[in-house]
């Protein structure tokens, strides 16, 4: 009777500790991984998981070209003001970039050229059949003025955008073509 509820404990203990595992970050986005998911209209798939004082995501998104992600606590002149993360394919590796969306349009300018820093702590993706797994570790809350701080359970504007090449000064096409996205209201 004791070794059965020994054996019933372990294994219970094993069972919450699997389920409160942080993600695994290696461009590969496993059933369950995140504790959250969201299928946007366009095809992509947001997953996210908030531990602690980092924000673990993942998505995956159909794209020929360079892909990312981004968001705003409040829009008041387009996309001004988003923390972006732009990921693209280089020389055969995956490369990170952070930027700071400064004007209403345009291209963003990276966090390294505007006094900040890539504020990723982690991250691997995967770009095959121009479909992109990507997956990144960073802080909800970074220090830098080039980044906006994630406050769990507050709304903002989430974006979503792909290029046409992996150059990441290449523009998207326009949200009505179909190279960006707005998801109001997302809540990390």
């Amino acid at each position: 009777m004791i070794r059965k509820l020994l054996a019933t404990t372990f294994a219970l203990a094993l069972v919450g500790a699997f389920a409160f595992a942080q993600p695994v970050i290696d461009g590969a986005i496993g059933d369950g991984e995140y504790a959250n998911t969201l299928e946007h209209d366009s095809g992509a798939v947001l997953y996210w998981t908030v531990d602690g004082d980092t924000l673990h995501m993942g998505y995956t998104m159909a794209a020929s070209g360079w892909s990312g992600v981004g968001w705003l606590t409040e829009q008041t002149n387009r996309k001004a003001g988003g923390d972006i993360l732009m990921f693209a394919m280089v020389d055969g590796e995956a490369v990170a970039y952070d930027a700071y969306q400064a004007g209403a349009r345009g291209e963003p300018d990276l966090d390294e050229n505007e006094g900040g820093s890539n504020s990723l702590s982690a991250f691997a993706a995967m770009h095959e059949g121009d479909v992109w797994t990507v997956e990144f570790t960073r802080p909800l809350a970074t220090g830098q003025e080039t980044d906006v701080d994630i406050v769990p359970g507050e709304e903002v504007l989430f974006m979503l955008a792909h290029g046409n090449t992996m150059d990441i000064g290449r523009a998207h096409d326009r949200s009505t073509q179909g190279g960006a996205f707005y998801i109001e209201g997302f809540v990390f």
